[in-house]
């Protein structure tokens, strides 16, 4: 059975940060914005590079148009499906969901990354679809800090490739 991120975070956060950190591998320094809102840095693909807002309630990386159309291009972004999704004003619309070669979070990478390209939407969304990869994870809000696990630095992931198969 599967821990729900939330009561996870919950949990994570009553735990000294020294017992925390002896789990996870990884750190993504995260910026706080003037609405209280904590912001990550991103890459996409080969070098489109975006702040993504931190948002456990979302279930998809979420793509703004204008970013979508910049990685658009970039190898291994391919549409996958169309999902329905509700809108703050109650419409539902239809968005499309694409495979995202490669997302790098700080020295975090992660491959075939399932992105929503929401109509209308004015940022980019760190949601569910890369936070699950990633799991268990932690908010750390002073400094702020994404301290995440399973994480593959770039070097792994390019003596992977390198590997004989």
């Amino acid at each position: 059975m599967r821990m729900n991120p939330r009561i996870l975070l919950s949990l994570i956060a009553a735990l000294p940060l020294a017992a925390v950190a002896e789990r996870f591998d990884h750190s993504v320094p995260m910026q706080q914005q003037k609405s209280g809102n904590y912001y990550v840095a991103g890459v996409l693909g080969d070098g489109v590079e975006t702040e993504f807002l931190v948002d456990t309630g979302s279930g998809y990386v979420s793509l703004s148009k204008r970013t979508f159309e910049r990685v658009r291009a970039e190898p291994g972004t391919a549409h996958l499906r169309d999902i329905h999704g509700a809108m703050a004003d109650g419409r539902v619309v239809k968005v499309p969901v694409y495979r995202i070669a490669r997302l790098a979070l700080g020295g975090c990478v992660l491959e075939d990354i399932e992105a929503a390209v929401f109509p209308g939407a004015a940022r980019d969304i760190l949601g569910l679809s890369a936070l699950r990869r990633i799991e268990p994870f932690a908010l750390q809000l002073e400094p702020p800090v994404l301290i995440v696990s399973d994480c593959a630095p770039p070097a792994a992931l390019a003596r992977a490739a390198a590997e004989p198969r």
